[in-house]
């Protein structure tokens, strides 16, 4: 087996719970009035598009009918997030999943965040259950239009962690394709993490691990490292 030198992980959908898509688009709803810039009055399918991941494109298409710059648009759409997902933190629908405990047990491996969340949405939720000082960095996005262009698939993410941790070969843990697809382009090898919201998703691109939590991640990365 490859001997890993670090662990860099996906946040939602491996280390936190994934917020129900309907949940998080009525929350986006509710959220509307908090976060709404002067001039900017979404509907409720514009609001409901951009609960969830939204392309550059479509951005630009929404932002045109509304008469406002992309730029704006995407800032209230970030802003809406950030704010349903953080308060999601604090009531307990967005915890971190009971195994992230489990990582204690690697307490001598560097372990880094890499994530198309927000980056003040990551840091929040690790403070709000204080679990930031399990990790050495963060890399997600910040909240502007060009933020997207970094989004994995893409592996900017990925080799930024794996620079600031100062390692070699990472495993890098996720619960998407595009996660998978960014490990390969990272040059990484990388588990596929199988929980609730995705057993049963079928997969184009095969990963070097598939798991069903944190425990036989630890597995992979203790087993992987030869007795001194």
């Amino acid at each position: 087996m490859t001997a890993y030198d670090s662990l860099i992980l996906d946040y939602d959908g491996v280390l936190v719970t994934v917020l129900d898509s309907d949940a998080r688009t009525e929350a986006c709803w509710r959220a509307v009035d908090a976060v709404e810039p002067a001039g900017l009055a979404p509907d409720r399918d514009i609001v409901t598009t951009l609960a969830s991941s939204v392309s550059p494109e479509t951005v630009r298409e929404l932002s045109d009918d509304l008469g406002v710059s992309s730029e704006t648009l995407w800032r209230f759409r970030d802003n809406m997030l950030a704010r349903v997902l953080t308060d999601a933190a604090v009531d307990g629908q967005k915890r971190p999943y009971p195994d992230i405990d489990s990582l204690a047990a690697l307490s001598e491996v560097p372990l880094a965040i890499a994530s198309n969340n927000q980056r003040r949405v990551v840091e929040h939720i690790l403070d709000e259950y204080e679990f930031a000082d399990a990790f050495e960095t963060v890399h997600a996005r910040e909240p502007c239009l060009d933020s997207l262009a970094l989004k994995k698939p893409e592996p900017t993410f990925l080799e930024r962690a794996r620079e600031d941790i100062g390692t070699r070969n990472p495993l890098y843990v996720g619960d998407k394709e595009k996660d998978i697809v960014a490990a390969q382009r990272a040059g990484m090898d990388v588990a596929f993490m199988r929980r609730d919201h995705n057993r049963t998703r079928s997969l184009e691109t095969t990963p070097t691990h598939s798991v069903t939590d944190l425990d036989e991640v630890v597995g992979l990365v203790t087993e992987s490292v030869p007795p001194t």
